[in-house]
């Protein structure tokens, strides 16, 4: 049986793309519920102690690493990439297990 998984996305929107951000947003956030992700927390960044400033942090479980990866090869996923490029400066997509 497959360890569970938790995705963990970093992102900083670009200001000027504001309508592609939500509708990335909009278009991804199912696409993760229907491959079984249970959210766990969206955040808002207030202070960077050290490190390169995000945004927004988003936090989700799956089942396994393969829940996740498959995911992200899905052809739906794949129509929102360049609303996701534009609408974001950066964007870190983290596959996480527990230690």
């Amino acid at each position: 049986m497959s360890k569970r998984a938790t995705l963990v996305v970093t992102a900083t929107p670009s200001g000027e793309e504001m309508d592609s951000v939500q509708a990335y947003l909009q278009g991804v956030l199912p696409l993760f519920t229907e491959a079984g992700g249970t959210l766990v927390k969206r955040l808002r960044v207030d202070n960077v102690l050290r490190g390169q400033a995000s945004a927004m942090v988003m936090v989700m479980d799956f089942e396994s690493e393969s829940a996740i990866n498959q995911l992200f090869d899905l052809k739906e996923y794949a129509e929102l990439i360049p609303v996701r490029d534009r609408g974001f400066k950066e964007m870190n997509i983290l596959v996480t297990q527990e230690m």
